[in-house]
């Protein structure tokens, strides 16, 4: 099985009712690039070919969706995104832990993971979590749980929490989300350089819509911001940006057994030789981007530190609320309390990795982290 570009374009015209094509091409060089991949390296199952086909027209409906309500709602293009926090990282460093508690604050303003799926129409004035598409999504969350096994142990997100931003910039195909799910070197590489302002300018697109009906001070997590930090402080020139740290060796590891779990969902398997050669150089440069940009913007930038965290959540969050000039009051802590007792670590399972099942000892990474760890020494 193959799949092209307009097979594609068919399948979003279809879902959308015949919408025209997104206002802009950037989308299209992306998704050439993937579907190339994915012949040349004929990795995936007839089920891989049918996921990433309804993932490629979702994403593509949702672009053409969100251009045609700009369209017919000009204004909301001039809706000003104030002031927006953003936690990026090194995946597996408590960026999710982190994202959930801030959320309890009714003060902040989550992108919830029904909505990264359902953008237009954004839901009705106080229906975050009560509008249908919303139940739809956490109706599906036990089925999610069973099916996902130590997927799920190790990140769930269930309907109605936060989720990443990943699904936005996929919209233009441009998502570090389509570059790890599957075999896809060129892919890969290209993401890794190319120009992310198309993929930005879309994801704020995105967030003027949602913010229309449902608005307050937006609280994003997008671990691969790390990656695109330049292009983040571009789109949102008065970002507020916090870094959440933990020893590399670890969060390499865990990330690897998270991703490897994944991908035999729609590959022959997991490809561990293909994981090898690509994800450390990635995984390093969600730390290289970030500690270049810390050190000329200092002041837009508040550490977090993933020992910390697990010690004193209420600590750590207190000081971030201090840098944000936010406000902590009795109803926030209470908030984060309850969160924290509804969620205690390893909820879904334990999940166990280690280097040395993907080949590698400290010695074989250790030239990826010494820059960033002669900074922050968190290494254990």
């Amino acid at each position: 099985m193959t799949l092209t570009i307009n097979d594609i374009i068919e399948g979003a015209r279809e879902k959308t009712g015949g919408l025209p094509l997104p206002d802009l091409d950037t989308w299209r060089e992306g998704l050439e690039i993937l579907l190339k991949d994915h012949a040349r390296e004929d990795r995936l199952t007839e089920r891989g070919w049918q996921s990433i086909r309804g993932r490629y027209v979702d994403c593509l409906a949702a672009r053409m969706q969100v251009d045609e309500f700009h369209r017919n709602n000009p204004e909301v293009s001039q809706s000003p995104i104030e002031r927006p926090v953003f936690i990026l990282g090194m995946p597996r460093t408590g960026t999710t832990m982190l994202s959930y508690l801030m959320d309890t604050d009714p003060a902040n303003r989550s992108m919830l993971r029904w909505e990264a799926y359902n953008v237009v129409p954004p839901a009705q004035t106080g229906a975050l979590r009560s509008d249908p598409r919303c139940l739809a999504e956490v109706a599906k969350d036990a089925m999610i749980l069973e099916r996902a096994g130590s997927v799920a142990a190790a990140h769930f997100e269930p309907g109605d929490g936060p989720t990443e931003c990943v699904h936005l910039v996929a919209q233009d195909f441009r998502s570090l989300m389509l570059a790890v799910t599957n075999t896809t070197p060129t892919y890969h590489d290209w993401l890794m350089f190319t120009d992310m302002e198309s993929a930005f300018e879309h994801r704020k697109r995105v967030l003027q819509i949602l913010q229309t009906t449902n608005p307050g001070r937006w609280v994003l997590k997008m671990p691969s911001d790390s990656l695109f930090i330049r292009q983040l402080f571009k789109t949102f020139p008065d970002a507020r940006v916090i870094w959440t740290h933990r020893d590399p060796y670890a969060a390499f590891a865990s990330s690897m057994k998270m991703r490897g779990a994944s991908r035999p969902f729609s590959e022959v398997d997991a490809n561990a030789d293909y994981m090898r050669q690509y994800f450390p150089l990635q995984l390093a440069l969600h730390l290289a981007r970030p500690l270049e940009v810390s050190k000329e913007r200092p002041a837009d930038i508040h550490h977090v530190y993933y020992n910390d965290m697990m010690a004193d959540p209420l600590a750590v969050l207190k000081n971030i609320y201090a840098w944000l000039r936010d406000e902590w009051n009795e109803d926030v802590e209470a908030g984060m309390q309850a969160w924290l007792r509804d969620n205690p670590q390893n909820k879904h399972g334990k999940h166990s990795y280690s280097l040395e099942e993907w080949g590698f000892t400290k010695e074989d990474i250790a030239p990826y982290f010494s820059d960033y760890l002669r900074e922050h020494p968190v290494a254990g």
